[in-house]
């Protein structure tokens, strides 16, 4: 097992690869920085308590190597002078940079290995695969998507795939993840609107989930029936409500916000389509969120009265964050609107 210096070396390699993508102007400089993103994230995977985490890191390793092989071909292509039609050149390279970005961030319809990679994971390395290392493909998908029918089926169907695959899962990382591909889509679709919306809606993203999940890790919490089974103070579990609540968009709370923008955006622009489809989706994902908060709420065996247990020391940080969630909307929406 790593000790604590040599994740935390592989984390700020980590990151130091998305800096290094993210601010180059260099094909192949950003090809290097996604391997060196995968090479260091790969040891944070490894989990000796889940004997599942070794085929995750092979499922997640031939994915992303996969993609990678798409990535520079693409590449290759287009720095190829050739003789054939300039603008099937073009098209064709596009295409197979789509699909290895798709691939490389979980998004439907080339989603397959997300949900079953982050069931062998452990909630520290499921934060990471939700956040940091979507960041390199999400941001490269900024400056090549483009509205047409393809991008538009895209979105839609990472929404509905997303909210549907939640539906009957009890793995708390399998619902945590069919979430993520949904959000996929709605950050898809708020890069078209313009870059600030979409860097927006990711990092209100990046901090619901990362409150969500610090919960999680915090109760050891990784299917269902341990949420009916949680003996904790009730004020604990209204806290872990109002996170519940904030990520699946239910307003006040500060997911509604990006969404609301989303919505606003597709109804200005006509995209009719797009826009039912959105709001079908949010409905079904805001319904298998209340069902988690209907099985911590109501179907534990155990109620403790209130007292001042969650006010410990120790719980400061994880409550200070979880705020965020309920005064968060009145906060970003002043900052939107001064911005």
């Amino acid at each position: 097992m790593m000790n604590k210096m040599t994740k935390i070396m592989f984390l700020l390699m980590s990151m130091f690869s998305v800096l290094i993508s993210i601010s180059s102007n260099s094909w192949f400089i950003v090809w290097m920085g996604m391997e060196m993103n995968l090479m260091s994230f790969m040891p944070l995977m490894m989990n000796n308590e889940n004997i599942s985490s070794k085929e995750s890191m092979m499922t997640y390793f031939m994915t992303q190597t996969i993609a990678s092989m798409l990535l520079m071909m693409s590449i290759v292509v287009t720095m190829w002078k050739s003789s054939i039609n300039e603008n099937e050149l073009f098209n064709n390279k596009e295409m197979m940079m789509l699909l290895s970005l798709m691939m490389k961030s979980g998004t439907s319809p080339l989603h397959f290995w997300l949900p079953k990679t982050m069931e062998g994971l452990k909630w520290s390395s499921c934060l990471m695969l939700m956040t940091l290392q979507k960041m390199i493909p999400l941001m490269l998908l900024t400056k090549i998507i483009k509205i047409n029918t393809f991008s538009m089926t895209v979105v839609m169907t990472s929404m509905i795939v997303g909210a549907i695959g939640g539906l009957n899962q009890t793995s708390l990382r399998k619902l945590m993840a069919y979430s993520s591909i949904s959000n996929n889509g709605w950050m898809i679709s708020a890069m078209m609107i313009s870059e600030k919306t979409w860097i927006i809606y990711f990092m209100m993203y990046s901090m619901m989930i990362t409150v969500m999940t610090m919960s999680m890790m915090k109760y050891k919490n990784y299917h269902m029936n341990q949420l009916m089974s949680m003996n904790e103070p009730l004020k604990t579990k209204m806290m872990m409500m109002m996170n519940m609540m904030s990520i699946s968009g239910l307003p006040p709370m500060m997911g509604f916000m990006p969404k609301l923008m989303v919505i606003k955006a597709n109804i200005m622009n006509m995209e009719m389509m797009t826009m039912l489809t959105a709001m079908m989706a949010a409905l079904i994902t805001i319904y298998y969120y209340l069902r988690l908060m209907l099985s911590m709420m109501l179907m534990t065996k155990y109620s403790p009265k209130w007292n001042t247990k969650i006010f410990k020391k120790k719980n400061y940080k994880l409550m200070m964050t979880s705020m965020m969630s309920i005064i968060g909307l009145t906060m970003i929406t002043l900052m939107y609107t001064i911005y």
